[in-house]
């Protein structure tokens, strides 16, 4: 799939299928999110892969609105050392790699906040110097899921300034 397809089509999907997704096809994910460009070439983030049943439903229950972790085939949650400001930043793209070369397998995903990280960190065996904020949820989307239509992208003309800013 080229990059702009899969911008271009890319769902939150948080109804999975009863698939299992290969671990090379995991493998092939946890390379794109390693391959993310971070500042200065930090590269602040660790990966862990949970695909146990029950741990992804015990993580389901660190976000408000983290459920779909339970339903997943595998999540990965993202923990980092270092808690500057670029870190969010660089942890993003790394979410932003991860789903996208997903999507470009037919995998979906979902991005899910963890509100209560020192429970995720228990649940996970994090150590307690790391921090721990996201979980994405994975898995081929159920033949149920219908995506969610929420009026679109604003129109490129109502969010670029060309030069200098003008209203």
């Amino acid at each position: 799939m080229d990059v702009m397809d899969a911008i271009r089509s890319k769902k939150a999907v948080r109804l999975f299928a009863d698939k299992p997704v290969s671990h090379e096809d995991i493998l092939t994910i946890l390379e794109a999110g390693r391959r993310s460009q971070s500042s200065k070439n930090t590269q602040p983030w660790q990966f862990i892969v949970v695909q146990n049943k029950e741990t992804l439903t015990a993580l389901s229950t660190t976000g408000d609105f983290a459920q779909h972790l339970a339903r997943a085939t595998f999540a990965i949650v993202l923990a980092s050392n270092d808690t500057n400001s670029w870190t969010s930043f660089d942890l993003g793209q790394a979410a932003a790699y991860l789903q996208l070369e997903a999507w470009s397998l037919g995998i979906g995903s979902c991005i899910a906040t963890i509100y209560r990280g020192e429970a995720a960190k228990q649940i996970l065996g994090i150590p307690a110097e790391m921090s721990c904020m996201v979980a994405i949820s994975f898995g081929y989307p159920s033949p149920d899921f219908v995506p969610a239509k929420l009026g679109g992208r604003k129109p490129i003309e109502a969010i670029t300034h060309w030069d200098k800013w003008e209203a």
